[in-house]
């Protein structure tokens, strides 16, 4: 009778869950599959034929490749740990502000978040446009006449402004939403025994949501390695090569020069690319959380 009680339940939640299932593996599952097939082949126009693991060996060697992970490299060692040290920052000061103007400012700070990443590119590609920016007047004014913009060598710099603009505002509300969950009773005992708010932030909270931060930590981190939209849309203003990112690279390699075949082999490496390194990250995480403890 407890098997068929059981065996009842587990038919429901499937139940329950087939609709999500279903889509997932449309969704998710079959583009994998049909994508890990589609790398083992060769490709001519409309012609292809079965080349094995010809397209990953290739890849091994294509210097092109490699150094479009120069960009995400810097994304990932620069714009993340400092938009995410500002976003604490932030999620602190939230905490010492009154509540209703601790909710407007997250309110501002949240919104260029909600706006599709397509749009803001067009919207910075406007402001650092030599012809149309409201920074030509000022920059003329202060002696720069002629001086373009944006260049080339500036671009990594525009780009840690654009990723600041989107997303530090919502990292920093997931950051705060984490605080929330703390219990006032550490807060109020370590200030009893004489601990600055600082302190307290730091030493007693921010262990308390390092969960959190290594989530963020991972998310940010897989955003920096796919990087596209931002660099793609800059590309209007200044000639940027098509390896500028992996990102870039693969889908020029599709699109313009039509090697789809040689694209998806090279999409399926940025993925498990980007899967081993947010693993490393979990697991030093992890191991840190089991030494102190936690």
């Amino acid at each position: 009778m407890i098997r068929t009680r059981r065996g009842r339940s587990v038919f429901k939640a499937y139940l329950f869950l087939a609709p999500f299932l279903v889509l997932f593996a449309f969704v998710v599952v079959y583009p994998i599959i049909f994508g890990v097939r589609l790398s083992l082949y060769g490709q001519r126009g409309a012609r292809m034929w079965y080349v094995g693991l010809s397209n990953y060996r290739t890849i091994l060697g294509d210097p092109r490749f490699w150094e479009a992970f120069k960009i995400p490299l810097f994304l990932l060692l620069v714009q993340v740990p400092l938009m995410i040290f500002l976003a604490i920052l932030i999620a602190f000061v939230y905490e010492r502000m009154p509540r209703g103007r601790a909710a407007f400012y997250r309110f501002i700070h949240y919104l260029p978040y909600t706006i599709p990443a397509i749009v803001a590119g067009i919207v910075w590609s406007y402001i650092f446009s030599d012809s149309m920016s409201p920074l030509r007047p000022l920059l003329d004014l202060l002696g720069f006449a002629g001086v373009r913009i944006l260049n080339r060598e500036h671009v990594p710099l525009v780009l840690l402004v654009i990723i600041f603009w989107e997303f530090t505002g919502y990292t920093a509300f997931v950051v705060f939403s984490a605080l929330l969950a703390v219990p006032r009773e550490y807060a109020e005992q370590a200030q009893i025994d004489g601990a600055t708010f600082w302190q307290t932030a730091f030493f007693i909270k921010l262990p308390l949501v390092r969960g959190v931060i290594t989530m963020l930590f991972i998310f940010n981190a897989i955003g920096a390695l796919q990087v596209f939209n931002e660099p793609w849309m800059l590309g209007a203003l200044v000639v940027l090569p098509p390896n500028y990112t992996p990102a870039m690279y693969i889908y020029n390699s599709a699109f313009a020069y039509g090697r789809f075949t040689y694209a998806t082999a090279m999409g399926l490496v940025l993925a498990c690319i980007t899967f081993l390194i947010s693993l490393y990250v979990l697991r030093m995480a992890s191991r840190q959380l089991l030494a102190r403890g936690w």
